[in-house]
């Protein structure tokens, strides 16, 4: 993982509490004069596609014919992790607002699998190289890897920051009882990232010579500008009740068009096989992407100058990159691989869907600053 994004999101730990309805933990917010800081930490999940695994079975001959292929990474939807997040705004006059936001997210998984055969039936086990080669018998294994057993990890830090100005529009009445809720529009620049670790150990309990170690590094860049717009509301059933407790909800509608920029690095390292997989790549792939979503945000006034708040983020992402390795002929609807033209390591795409929950504190400071309840 780049340890520039790391700088980065550190240096811009600083948005409004972005969520999904997991578990929520505590955050923090203060302002001094007109402005106003807010810090926040929760839970985070991220749907990113499936990754396979180099191991594979199949036949001991010339070509190998792929009987069964396995995962280094499944359902890594599943997973929680954590967030932390903070913002920073500064009031433009009575109805407008500059603010630095930013979000960092960790989660991480582990997988194992185990490919197992019997030689007499002409199976093996094996592990291909990244690199096609079709002048070379791309292939580890040829009957003395009776079985193989895999153990992955996967980490992935999802980040971003923006700068957005943000409008606070106030309709008319028009001759109700009762003000119409407040709304909102926002134009922000933003950059986001998703940064992929993979670490796969692959050992023979059958020949205690033979290893295979992959290592890819899979980064995702997301450059891009961003509209939104929201504002308060109730439900008629509930507004007795969360008026009586003096809780305001609203929403934010965001979505916007960004350039996607993909940089993938792997390095295959084996011993003690039949043939030699070792291998290196470095490959990249770019697109355009929408990423858009829905915020729902809970808050209650808890003194002057204090707001605490539940805040509940939904984004959908119509790209993010999809590994597929050096297991597929080249040719077609034809099964037998692993000598020949193959298709090779490659970058696909698939889309994917996140969440962030937190929880956080705001404190505003200042010469007679009154929180407002928005």
């Amino acid at each position: 993982m780049k340890s520039s994004s790391r700088l980065l999101t550190s240096l811009t730990l600083a948005s409004f509490v972005f969520a999904a309805p997991v578990a929520a933990q505590e955050s923090g917010s203060m302002a001094v004069g007109g402005a106003t800081v807010t810090v926040g930490a929760g839970t985070a999940i991220l749907t990113l596609p499936d990754v396979p695994s180099l191991m594979f079975r199949g036949s001991s001959g010339i070509p190998s014919t792929l009987l069964q292929t396995f995962k280094s990474s499944d359902d890594f939807g599943d997973e929680i992790g954590w967030n932390v997040n903070g913002s920073i705004a500064l009031p433009m006059g009575a109805n407008k607002s500059v603010s630095l936001n930013g979000f960092w997210a960790n989660i991480d998984d582990g997988n194992s699998a185990t490919c197992t055969t019997t030689a007499i039936f002409g199976e093996t086990c094996g592990v291909p190289p990244l690199v096609d080669d079709p002048a070379l018998a791309q292939f580890t294994g040829f009957g003395g890897l009776v079985q193989l057993n895999s153990r992955s990890e996967r980490e992935v830090d999802h980040w971003g920051a923006s700068l957005e100005s943000k409008w606070r529009l106030n309709p008319g009445v028009m001759g109700v009882t009762r003000a119409p809720h407040q709304r909102t529009f926002a134009l922000g620049a933003d950059i986001r990232g998703i940064d992929q670790d993979l670490n796969e150990t692959i050992l023979s309990p059958t020949n205690p010579a033979f290893s295979a170690v992959y290592n890819e590094d899979l980064d995702t860049r997301y450059y891009g500008a961003y509209a939104a717009w929201g504002g308060g509301y109730s439900l008629p059933f509930l507004s007795g009740l969360t008026g009586g407790l003096g809780l305001r909800s609203s929403f934010l509608l965001r979505g916007g068009v960004y350039y996607a920029d993909t940089d993938y690095s792997g390095r295959l390292t084996t011993a003690g096989a039949a043939f030699s997989a070792n291998s290196a790549l470095s490959l990249s792939d770019s697109d355009v992407a929408f990423i858009g979503g829905l915020v729902l945000e809970t808050r209650k006034r808890i003194g002057r100058r204090a707001m605490l708040s539940l805040k509940s983020e939904y984004e959908y992402y119509t790209y993010v990159p999809e590994m597929a390795y050096n297991q597929e002929d080249v040719r077609l609807g034809i099964n037998p691989v692993l000598l020949g033209a193959q298709l090779g390591t490659r970058i696909g795409s698939d889309d994917a869907f996140s969440a962030r929950t937190s929880l956080r504190l705001t404190i505003k400071l200042g010469p007679d600053s009154v929180m407002e309840p928005r």
